[in-house]
């Protein structure tokens, strides 16, 4: 986890977030690419104006000696806890999610409920519901790839698509 100063100065470097990995920010921008069904998943708390954001790349954790923060389930908790160590409140945190594309066909995947891009949102949707942290946006499925910028001061989140699409969250 990844922590930048609390008085980042607008427009300060970005904190990039690589896969199975997270960052937290007070203020700061956080970044990460290359989500194709891997996961973006940023917890912002609005008042606290703090956010963290997770690249999970599978959707529950069955490996123990793997970092937590491969697995959507173990990663938002962990997430939750690091925002929590920096100010956040828990009952105040919503979320946005962006990736879970089906970009590589796999023989496997109707068989196994979906795609991982598919099975990755639908574990992030019950974990996040468990945990009672609503959605508030999301940018998620078809067959692009995707990168994202988060904002933790104000919870903005841009995605730029491979397709050159782009969308504010």
């Amino acid at each position: 986890m990844s922590v930048p100063a609390s008085d980042d100065a607008p427009g300060a470097a970005d904190l990039s977030v690589s896969v199975a990995d997270s960052g937290v920010s007070a203020g700061g921008c956080l970044r990460t690419s290359g989500l194709g069904s891997c996961l973006g998943i940023a917890l912002h708390d609005p008042e606290a104006g703090v956010g963290g954001l997770l690249h999970p790349m599978l959707p529950f954790r069955e490996d123990e000696t793997r970092r937590r923060e491969r697995y959507v389930d173990s990663g938002v908790e962990r997430l939750v806890d690091d925002l929590v160590d920096i100010g956040a409140d828990r009952r105040r945190l919503v979320a946005r999610v962006v990736g879970g594309a089906a970009v590589v066909e796999f023989g496997w995947n109707d068989d196994a409920g979906g795609s991982i891009g598919q099975r990755n949102v639908a574990a992030a949707e019950e974990v996040l519901d468990e945990a009672g942290i609503d959605i508030v946006g999301r940018e998620v499925g078809g067959d692009h790839g995707r990168s994202m910028r988060f904002d933790t001061a104000t919870g903005e989140l841009t995605v730029e698509r491979t397709d050159g699409e782009r969308t504010v969250l």
